[in-house]
């Protein structure tokens, strides 16, 4: 993977995490469906998108494979804190 390439692939998984961090937030405030929907979607697809793309990185030896999966790592610890909070707002445990 281009290391222009991998950037601009990398700014907008950023990006995309903003967005879906921005719709959890909403979703635990305002208690809105649709927007919790929209950030389990968002998370699941930063994730996998994120871990496939530095597994691949990583089978290339790409500099910016490291940086992926930390990525994948710190959108992870997120995504269980909004399911941790999802699931005591609805008094699931």
């Amino acid at each position: 993977m281009d290391t222009k390439n991998g950037l601009v692939n990398f700014g907008l998984f950023i990006l995309l995490f903003v967005f879906t961090f921005v719709f959890c937030l909403d979703a635990l405030a305002i208690p809105n469906t649709f927007y919790g929907v929209l950030a389990i979607i968002g998370f699941v697809v930063c994730i996998a998108a994120s871990l496939f793309t530095g597994l691949m990185s990583r089978r290339e030896g790409a500099a910016l494979a490291i940086w992926y999966l930390s990525y994948t790592v710190i959108v992870s610890i997120v995504f269980v804190w909004y399911l941790t909070r999802t699931g005591s707002a609805m008094q699931i445990w």
